[in-house]
């Protein structure tokens, strides 16, 4: 990226920091694998006590979990054969019991949003144990057609984990790190272990969260979950970027898959939705893909260039009351792509 333009986007960070518009923020600014930004400003945590922000803080990155976590997985078991776009929810989870009307949920409804699932739900109030939980999701009627709309959903993900653990045979949380350990993402969880040194996030009922995770259903769910549960840090979400952009992907990922998984399958419905992935900017030479988290969590990858930004705030702390986020990215954006978010 040119430099006149990281120049821009970093100080639209700084300055957002300096105004106390963010507690915090780090940035980073890659291609191909090669850093050419990354800096920190601010807090990790502003209360009980002041703790500043690193370049190496590990984040709760929330929605990115659906990319980081499962989509990765996914997308191995598609080019394996394990797996085809056409699976219906009952041919992927042969053992689980389901609602009726997600009998003909495909793989491919899921990964678009188009499942007409509910956006989200507590499962708490299903039971005790995490399978107690999840098979109350599972008896959730949809409130939308099957295919007529895009409609996010933080179900639709919880799902994609379950259906990645049952292909892989072993627990979400440990199919992900495999994979993040062969692609050097040293610094990436769920779970993070004690004296991992974490952005904190919202004070909840006299508690602060830090190292935690934030969302109350992924938090319901153990601290694993298709849609949220993943920490991570900049660095290591570069790392993340650079393994999956053609022409220099990691060689574990196919061209052909990442490819699809970029490309806008939702244009009919009016919407950009690709293969769990945003297409935020549509153009020949190649889309501009991301992801954004609740927590102030962002990703963005330009297919045409190979570069890759990565926002990370911790914007929720100490409450969620914080809107500021919103326009800086689009602001940055705009400096970024030359287009509006």
């Amino acid at each position: 990226m040119e430099q006149y333009k990281i120049d821009a986007i970093a100080k639209m960070f700084e300055d957002a920091v300096a105004e106390g518009k963010l507690p915090g923020a780090v940035m980073l600014v890659g291609n191909g694998g090669k850093t050419q930004f990354h800096e920190a400003w601010g807090y990790a945590q502003l209360v009980p006590t002041k703790e500043p922000m690193t370049k190496d803080t590990v984040f709760d990155i929330a929605s990115l979990s659906k990319l980081v976590g499962t989509w990765a997985g996914i997308v191995l078991l598609l080019q394996e054969g394990r797996l085809s776009l056409d699976d219906t929810l009952p041919e992927m989870l042969h053992h689980q019991k389901m609602h009726p009307a997600l009998e003909k949920v495909t793989l491919w409804n899921l990964l678009t949003h188009t499942a007409g699932l509910m956006p989200g739900m507590h499962p708490e109030k299903f039971g005790e144990t995490r399978k107690e939980r999840i098979d109350g999701l599972f008896m959730l009627e949809p409130p939308k057609p099957l295919g007529a709309q895009v409609q996010y959903s933080d179900l639709s993900f919880i799902f994609l984990g379950e259906i990645l653990a049952e292909a892989m045979g072993e627990k979400q949380n440990f199919v992900a790190s495999e994979i993040w350990n062969a692609l050097g993402m040293k610094n990436t969880y769920y779970n993070p272990p004690e004296g991992v040194y974490c952005a904190a996030t919202e004070i909840k009922n006299g508690v602060l969260r830090r190292g935690s995770v934030h969302d109350e259903t992924a938090t319901q769910l153990g601290g694993v979950a298709g849609h949220a549960g993943v920490f991570s840090t900049a660095e290591d979400l570069g790392k993340f970027c650079a393994a999956i952009m053609p022409p220099t992907h990691n060689p574990a990922f196919s061209e052909e898959w990442l490819k699809k998984s970029y490309t806008n399958q939702t244009a009919h419905l009016g919407e950009n939705r690709a293969l769990g992935w945003i297409a935020y900017l549509e153009r020949p030479e190649g889309n501009v893909m991301g992801h954004t988290g609740f927590t102030g969590t962002s990703i963005w990858m330009d297919m045409a260039t190979g570069d890759y930004l990565i926002f990370l705030t911790n914007r929720v702390h100490p409450t969620r009351d914080n809107e500021y986020p919103i326009p800086i990215r689009r602001a940055a954006f705009k400096v970024a792509f030359d287009a509006e978010l």
